[in-house]
C-alpha cells in the first residue's frame, strides 16, 4: 500500500503504508567476547511501519491505524542482531522501537500531532538521549564539578522549571537552531532588551533551550545540588537557540521521560 494521505507535503506514517526507517550508525557491541572483545561494531538498524503500536484508533487512514504525537511507536527493528556482547553502547539493546520525535503541528488526529515519513525519529529503544537532548550537552553537564551521575536521585524528587533570562534570550539570538541547524528562527527578528545601545541587536529570537532539558540534567545528577543546579539553569552557558519548528517537539517528549528512562540510558 503506498502513501495517499499527506500534511504538509509528507505522507502520514500509517500502518500499512510501507514505510521504514533507517539508521546506518547504530553502534552495539559484537562478539568476540572478553578478553578479546566485544568489538563496537556500526549496524543499520531498520525498522518498518508494519511494527507500528499505539497507532489512532478512531481515524484511520487508507484503513489503517497511523501514527499520532508523544504516543505512538514502532515495536521493533532490525539488523543489530549480532551486537550480542551488550546490544547498543547507549541503549544497550537491540531490536529496539523506535519513537518519533518530531511530527505536524497543524494537522491532528484524535487531538494529536500526525507522524509524517521524513519525520525525525529515535531508533533502537530511542537511541537518540531521552528528550531531545544536544549530546555534546550531555557531555558538559556530566563534566561538571558538582553533578553526581553515580546516585540515583531520591524517591519522588522532581525539579522546579527555573524560566530563562534576558541574558539567555539574547545570546540565542541569530541562532542557529542547535537541532536542526536552521539560521531562521520562525519568530521573526525584535530588539534585543540589552539597555546599551552599542548592543542593541536585531537578530532572530530564537528560543533559549536549556541543554541538557532541566527534567534530564535534574535526574542525571543535578537533583543532588538543588542551589548549584539553579545557578546552572540561570547561567547563559545552560541554553542553546532552538527554532519555533523544534522547540514545541521537546515538550511533548520531555514530559512523558521518567528518572528512570534517564538512568538506564545513561
Amino acid at each position: 500500500m503506498g502513501v495517499l494521505v499527506y500534511a504538509e507535503n509528507m505522507g502520514l506514517f500509517h500502518k500499512g503504508s510501507g514505510g521504514k526507517g533507517i539508521a546506518p550508525a547504530d553502534v552495539c557491541l559484537t562478539p568476540p567476547p572478553p578478553p578479546a572483545g566485544p568489538v563496537p561494531v556500526p549496524y543499520v538498524n531498520v525498522l518498518s511501519s508494519s511494527d507500528l503500536a499505539n497507532g489512532s484508533k478512531t481515524v484511520k487512514v487508507e484503513g489503517q491505524p497511523t501514527a499520532l504525537e508523544d504516543s505512538s511507536y514502532v515495536s521493533t527493528s532490525t539488523g543489530d542482531e549480532p551486537g550480542t556482547q551488550g546490544g547498543n553502547v547507549v541503549t544497550h539493546k537491540t531490536k529496539g522501537k523506535g519513537y518519533f520525535t518530531l511530527w505536524s503541528f497543524t494537522v491532528k488526529v484524535e487531538g494529536k500531532g500526525v507522524c509524517r515519513h521524513g519525520d525525525m525519529m529515535g531508533q533502537n529503544s530511542a537511541s537518540t538521549p531521552p528528550g531531545c537532548v544536544d549530546p555534546s550537552a550531555i557531555t558538559a553537564f556530566k563534566a561538571l564539578s558538582w553533578v553526581n551521575t553515580v546516585t540515583p536521585c531520591p524517591p519522588d524528587s522532581y525539579p522546579g522549571n527555573v524560566g530563562t533570562n534576558e541574558a539567555q534570550q539574547d545570546v540565542c539570538r541569530g541562532g542557529p537552531c542547535w537541532q536542526c541547524s536552521s539560521p531562521k528562527s520562525g519568530y521573526g527578528a525584535r530588539k534585543s532588551k540589552v539597555q546599551l545601545f552599542h548592543d542593541f541587536k536585531t537578530d532572530e529570537r530564537f528560543t533559549p533551550d536549556h541543554q541538557p532539558p532541566q527534567k534530564t540534567a535534574w535526574y542525571m545528577g543535578g537533583c543532588h545540588d538543588p542551589v548549584q543546579f539553579e545557578q546552572w539553569a540561570k547561567s547563559t552557558a545552560s541554553v542553546k537557540a532552538h527554532c519555533k519548528n523544534c522547540s514545541p517537539a521537546q515538550g511533548g517528549v520531555i514530559k512523558h521521560v521518567t528518572a528512570s528512562d534517564i538512568r538506564s540510558w545513561m
